[in-house]
């Protein structure tokens, strides 16, 4: 009688064996993904003389990282903001024949982020681009 039981017992150590090697996770194997592309670079000089700005009004595409020159040729201390990039631009106050340069990222979309020199806008930056996320309509 002992035969039967030992049949058993093997019979069900086998199929447990089995059902826990099909039940247990497999690594999942994802696409690898494409590797992140660095937001191609524009190069975009200022000019201030005089309370006027060269360009008046210049244009990046959306997505690109602006590589911003700014030539100071005032005759007096100035501050100068990017209205609607404020929290990703800080440009300290210009001396004198200052030049300064820095960079930011342009992903906000629009037509009217002024420049503004001491507080008072002295040009225009256009982001070109859609406001939609890539991929989304």
């Amino acid at each position: 009688m002992k035969r039967p039981y030992l049949l058993l017992l093997a019979l069900v150590v086998v199929l447990a064996v089995a059902l826990t090697a099909l039940g247990r996770p497999r690594p999942h194997h994802a696409p690898r993904a494409e590797p992140a592309t660095e937001a191609p670079v524009v190069e975009l000089t200022l000019g201030i003389l005089d309370g006027r700005m060269t360009p008046a009004v210049a244009s990046v595409p959306k997505g690109s990282r602006v590589r911003l020159r700014v030539d100071y040729r005032g005759e007096r201390p100035a501050r100068l903001a990017l209205a609607g990039y404020q929290d990703r631009l800080t440009i300290p106050t210009l001396a004198p024949g200052a030049v300064w340069t820095g960079e930011f990222l342009a992903d906000r979309p629009g037509e009217d982020f002024a420049w503004l020199l001491d507080g008072e806008p002295a040009g225009r930056l256009t982001v070109t681009g859609s406001h939609l996320v890539d991929g989304h309509r």
